[in-house]
Formats: structure tokens, sequence, C-alpha cells
């Protein structure tokens, strides 16, 4: 009959230790003997952990629906140039103002923005006049405020922009009236450029219109 051996708790951590810090002690001198004979273990296993990750990658022929509307879209929104025709008869310089900033209408609000990569209020229109009609107008919406002709509301026309006071002061906000009682405006952060109804809320904070006219146009 052989004599049975077993290890107490504390025995077996006692060899735990043993053969932990036997580890730890020795890694330094695999390191070292690496380095000597030029072997670095380390990159080795990260260059097989890249290989296997390229050997599972999606090939550049697999077909991806997806990944194809997304650049597409991209293309897209670089290339909104020509304008959008929505029945507005681009005789004056205000509807050519209106069908130009239509181009943009989804491009996302941010504060300071001029480009179609981001628009604030006064950007979307700074940037649409601009590009399309070669004005340069103020760059602030209420500096706007004082250009071309004050038009009452009652004869509002596509083009004319339309201000309000959003921020405790007169024409902080501008945006670009389309008709119908709609106007496009780039609205605050975490929106995008759109249409909406000149509605209840607006209402209580408009304060008034400006017409581009044609002499503008000719001064710009």
């Amino acid at each position: 009959m052989q004599p049975q051996f077993s290890l107490t708790r504390g025995m077996r951590a006692v060899f735990q230790r043993l053969f932990l810090g036997s580890a730890i002690f020795s890694l330094p001198l695999v390191l070292a003997t690496a380095q000597a004979q030029n072997v670095d273990p380390i990159g080795n296993l990260l260059k097989q952990s890249v290989t296997s990750t390229q050997a599972t990658a999606w090939s550049p022929n697999v077909s991806d629906p997806i990944g194809d509307l997304i650049t597409q879209a991209k293309i897209d929104r670089s290339n909104r140039d020509a304008s959008i025709g929505i029945g507005l008869k681009a005789d004056s310089t205000g509807s050519q103002l209106a069908q130009a900033a239509l181009n943009y209408v989804g491009v996302r609000y941010r504060f300071g923005g001029t480009t179609p990569q981001g628009f604030d209020c006064s950007g979307l229109i700074y940037y649409t006049a601009s590009k399309y009609m070669g004005l340069e107008l103020p760059r602030v919406s209420s500096s706007m405020a004082s250009v071309g002709e004050s038009v009452n509301r009652a004869n509002l026309q596509p083009g004319d922009l339309v201000f309000f006071n959003t921020r405790g002061f007169r024409n902080s906000h501008v945006g670009i009236y389309l008709g119908n009682n709609e106007f496009l405006h780039a609205p605050r952060s975490g929106t995008r450029v759109r249409v909406e109804k000149m509605g209840e809320y607006w209402n209580k904070r408009y304060n008034g219109a400006r017409r581009l006219t044609a002499s503008l146009a000719a001064k710009g």
C-alpha cells in the first residue's frame, strides 16, 4: 500500500507563491536572452495578431451595400452646388437665395459655422448669398437686419429674410421666407437646417423682415 501524501492549504499557498515568484524572476532573463539573439518575442506576437486579423478581414471585392450608401451620401453632400427648384420664379435676388439655400436642408447646426460642414442661422445665409449671388452680407443676424429694404409681414415674398428674438435681444435669429407661412433656417445646436411653419412660437418672437434687392446685388 503506497503512502498517501496531501498538502494542507498553507502548504499549497507556499508552493503557489514560489512558482509565481520564479516565473516573474525568470521573465527578465527570457527577454534578455531574446534581445541577445536579436529576437523580439512581443513584436512577433503582435505580427501574428495582425496577420490573423488580416486573414479574416473582408476582401475589397466583397459587396458592402451599406458602405456604398454612406459613401454616396457623402458624395451627394459635397456636390450640392446646383439649385433645387421648388416652383419659385428665380426672377429676383430673394427667390434665388431661397432656392439656393434649399440645397442645404439637412446640414447639421454648428455654432459659428459658415460652410456645408455645419451652419448657424446667419452662417447659412452668409454662405449661400456669397456662393450663389456674389453678395457679401454681414456675418451676424443683428447686422443683417439693416441690409436691404424693410418689408411688412403682410407683403412677405419668398427669399425675404425674417428675423426673430430667440436669445433675449432683437434680431438674434434669422431665416429665409419661402412662402405659405414657412421659412428655412438653422434652428439651434442638436438640429439641422430645415423648413418650418411660422407658428405660435415664431409669431411671438417675430421682429420683422428685410428684402435683398437687385440694387444690393449690383453693389456686391
